[in-house]
């Protein structure tokens, strides 16, 4: 199984946690995110959206965190990683929601890139990064 994805991003992040959490090893390999490596023509090969992660395993190229983490669940079900009651696996996955959809995309770097094209002071795109993590962490808080 090979993993690409960049150390600063949760995304990539989310799916090593899994990976440890099941015991299974991956080789890594990294896309410098701020150098613009995740836009290389040979990545966009494995996953044209050009965003990391991508696992690629069982001859595929799976994307996006969540789905990644369902599959190695699905794939690998022991230890499993959400709860068996019905409520509890429905609390994990609102959590995860909170993280995946609601704070991490609206602070990534290709939304505070666009920011900076429509002239938003560096200033005011790192507190809107500031405010989306702010917000999000402090819902799954409570």
């Amino acid at each position: 199984m090979k993993l690409h994805g960049y150390f600063r991003s949760s995304a990539s992040y989310r799916v090593r946690i899994a990976l440890n959490l099941k015991g299974l090893s991956a080789e890594h390999l990294s896309h410098h995110l701020r150098k613009g490596e995740q836009r290389a023509a040979d990545y966009l090969a494995i996953n044209p959206q050009g965003f990391v992660p991508t696992v690629q395993g069982d001859g595929a190229n799976l994307t996006q965190s969540l789905a990644i983490i369902e599959w190695l669940d699905e794939t690998h079900p022991e230890p499993p990683l959400l709860p068996k009651e019905p409520l509890r696996r429905a609390r994990v996955r609102a959590f995860a929601q909170v993280i995946a959809c609601d704070t991490h995309p609206i602070q990534n770097l290709k939304i505070l890139a666009r920011l900076r094209e429509l002239g938003l002071p560096e200033e005011k795109v790192t507190e809107w990064a500031a405010w989306a993590n702010r917000e999000g962490l402090a819902a799954c808080e409570k």
